[in-house]
């Protein structure tokens, strides 16, 4: 598998990364589509369309206050059921609480998101968005990239780059319902005109700094 060339720029990407593999279907209650390598290769080209602000740092510190903050809602309840308790009226204003629970909520989320993105930059990994976009962690920092596809080296079609589902789990219902599960995604390159003309991204293509 080759690997993207990093210059001291970098918003110089000239470099391609190529990557192997067709694709293989495993019967049974876990549904395993491996992406297997061959001689042919898929290419493509990062390129940065907006460097955030965000570093590992600030990330950091924004998951951290997210966490203080999702503290507040908790301490202000025990806060006004306590008042309530003193001045002799245990009854709560339902409103008051939806609007802490959906707080609360919001704050959850946002942790999750800053967790992942915070995870993304640490590992100095890529991971698709939608549209042929990327997310990438290179340099600690986030990075929007377009990622510009070379046609399909089986076919000539169109190619997309997505999170491609490669396990699924069968889960069948006491009413006789089945339903398939996806367990887990890796990134790929697909073709449009043919599914199985799929060749998997290595997230950790880039080289540490």
């Amino acid at each position: 598998m080759a690997k993207i060339q990093k210059y001291i720029n970098q918003n110089n990407f000239n470099e391609k990364t190529n990557f192997n593999g067709p694709t293989q279907i495993a019967a049974g209650d876990i549904i395993n589509n491996i992406l297997n390598t061959n001689h042919q290769e898929a290419k493509y080209t990062p390129e940065p369309t907006w460097r955030s602000p965000f570093t590992m740092a600030v990330l950091t510190w924004i998951s951290f206050a997210i966490a203080i903050g999702g503290l507040l809602p908790i301490s202000i309840k025990i806060v006004k059921s306590g008042l309530n308790v003193f001045n002799g009226t245990l009854k709560a204003s339902v409103g008051f609480e939806s609007q802490i629970y959906l707080i609360y909520v919001i704050l959850i989320i946002l942790f999750v998101v800053f967790l992942s993105l915070r995870r993304i930059a640490k590992s100095q990994t890529r991971y698709p968005l939608f549209f042929n976009f990327a997310i990438s962690g290179y340099g600690k920092r986030l990075t929007l990239e377009k990622i510009h596809i070379d046609k399909c080296p089986q076919c000539g079609g169109k190619m997309k780059y997505y999170n491609k589902p490669v396990e699924w789990r069968e889960v069948q219902y006491s009413d006789g319902r089945r339903k398939r599960e996806t367990t887990k995604r890796v990134p790929a390159l697909e073709c449009k005109r043919n599914s199985e003309h799929c060749y998997r991204v290595d997230p950790a293509e880039d080289m540490l700094l």
